[in-house]
């Protein structure tokens, strides 16, 4: 037993003179990191800043990725992907400084934790919050899946029923945190996305309905035709576009029922390579709204008959630019402002340093006027895009007029230094009522020159390839604030065009 007490006396000695001299080293050496210091679990003891900064930039600053996965795929993000750039000397000082600011019992504390291997310090840095948030809402809108409700099976037999599945949503927060927490120093193996589970249950009771209404409704084709260009829907498209949603019950508004749809998404990009073809042939916007009418006004009602899409036809000296330069583009966002998307595209335009012309919704600028401010106060153009964006040849006379006048007034109350001076008529849709009024009121009808169609909602790359891809001289860009697809793309659609030696102008 005293042989016992020998040794470990021996070692508490020992330990002691130890932490003495890592003690008395760290005091005399302020300019260095102390002993036993960690960065992402590679030591970095007794490193003047200069070695810290070659150590960082030839360690940790590089391409390094952070990878996330949810159930076996893996989502990856690069430190440009977000501009997270290192802040060298806020990290350099937090360094250098550990163990060695505050209290002696502070100190004490965070030497021993160093020098015992536990403390692990972070780098310090900043990320673009717009892409941030681009890049979180992108992993969300691929994780995410929503409850679904019990279905017939539409692609075999409509008598067999698929049973409701519980849906998954991503902790946005949790994310964001995850992302902001490990972007400069990723570790190797990939961290789980954090989702919660969503559960519902429904009532299953009026399936036998749906069956029978998909049988009918799918029995005969839904066709249109845009700038007498024909387009259908066979019984097979059809039946590949059904789905269940639950809607509200119109007997009871306060019940929900289980309903016969069509996947809306899926249509879009059903629709894509039609629109292409109208909008080359007709020199016009593709009229997707009247269009998604037509066909679901078909479909719900089990008419069948060729519906034909008003278009409108441009004037081409009515294509309006603003530029003295050789090389300058003009992105253009038709049919805001939203509370979703348009605040978003805001605030990559900002931390791009570009602005915009964007030609919004008079009865959408009154709903959101804060947000009609700040496109304002950005220093971004605003412009007249019709009250309601209605087809303006379908109306009369008098309807036209206010729905011009009407929001060229509302645009104005919320400038003080300038007026509206520029009109876009929604899909292009023009007659001599719509030029005249527009002349008379004083706003110049203003197209443009290349159609994102990315209402259809495309991949990012596809967007980005119709928007920088045979790019002239003051061509001006047809985009939207009102899609998740537009918010993805327009980081990449601005480097691209800059790429291309463009700059980026307003109309006016």
């Amino acid at each position: 037993m005293k042989g016992y007490k020998i040794v470990l006396f021996g070692i508490l000695i020992f330990l002691f003179l130890l932490e003495d001299s890592v003690l008395l080293y760290n005091r005399f050496q302020a300019n260095r990191t102390i002993l036993g210091l960690k960065i992402n679990n590679l030591g970095v003891s007794g490193m003047t800043k200069d070695q810290l900064t070659q150590f960082i930039k030839n360690k940790l600053d590089a391409n390094l990725s952070l990878k996330l996965s949810y159930k076996g795929h893996i989502h990856t993000i690069y430190k440009e992907d977000i501009n997270a750039v290192i802040d060298y000397q806020k990290t350099l000082d937090q360094f250098v400084n550990e163990g060695k600011e505050g209290n002696f019992i502070s100190n004490i504390v965070s030497q021993n934790k160093a020098f015992f291997g536990f403390d692990n310090l972070s780098i310090k840095g900043r990320v673009s919050k717009p892409l941030l948030t681009v890049k979180v809402l992108d992993i969300a809108d691929q994780v995410n899946q929503p409850p679904q409700p019990p279905s017939p099976n539409f692609s075999g037999d409509f008598s067999q029923t698929i049973p409701s599945k519980s849906g998954v949503k991503v902790n946005i927060t949790k994310l964001t945190q995850i992302i902001i927490g490990n972007i400069f120093t990723p570790p190797q193996n990939p961290i789980e996305i954090p989702t919660q589970t969503v559960v519902k249950h429904y009532n299953a009771n009026n399936l036998d309905l749906i069956r029978k209404q998909a049988e009918e409704y799918i029995t005969e084709p839904i066709s249109i035709s845009s700038g007498g260009i024909p387009f259908t829907l066979t019984h097979q498209d059809l039946k590949s576009l059904l789905i269940v949603n639950e809607q509200i019950d119109s007997t009871n508004p306060k019940k929900s029922i289980l309903a016969l749809a069509l996947d809306h998404k899926k249509l879009a990009q059903k629709l894509d390579s039609f629109a292409k073809k109208v909008e080359s042939l007709t020199a016009s916007e593709f009229n997707h709204h009247d269009t998604f009418a037509a066909i679901y006004g078909q479909f719900y009602t089990d008419t069948r008959r060729v519906v034909d899409i008003p278009i409108g036809t441009k004037r081409a000296q009515q294509v309006l630019g603003a530029s003295t330069g050789p090389k300058a583009v003009y992105l253009t966002f038709d049919d805001g402002p939203n509370i979703v998307y348009h605040p978003i595209l805001l605030d990559i335009l900002k931390e791009k340093g570009v602005k915009a012309t964007f030609y919004l919704v008079g009865s959408n600028s009154k709903l959101y006027k804060s947000t009609t401010e700040r496109t304002i106060k950005d220093g971004h153009e605003i412009a007249d895009h019709s009250l309601t964006h209605a087809f303006l040849p379908k109306l009369l006379p008098n309807q036209i007029y206010d729905e011009m006048k009407s929001t060229k007034d509302i645009l104005n109350s919320f400038l003080t230094d300038k007026k509206i001076t520029l009109f876009r008529p929604p899909y292009g849709g023009i007659n001599n009522y719509v030029y005249e009024y527009a002349r008379s009121l004083g706003l110049a009808v203003n197209y443009w020159t290349v159609d994102t169609r990315d209402w259809t909602e495309p991949s990012t790359d596809v967007l980005v390839q119709r928007a920088t891809s045979n790019i002239k001289n003051n061509d001006i860009i047809l985009l939207h604030s009102n899609h998740f697809a537009t918010v993805k793309a327009l980081p990449l659609i601005i480097d691209k065009l800059r790429a291309q030696g463009f700059e980026l102008k307003t109309q006016q």
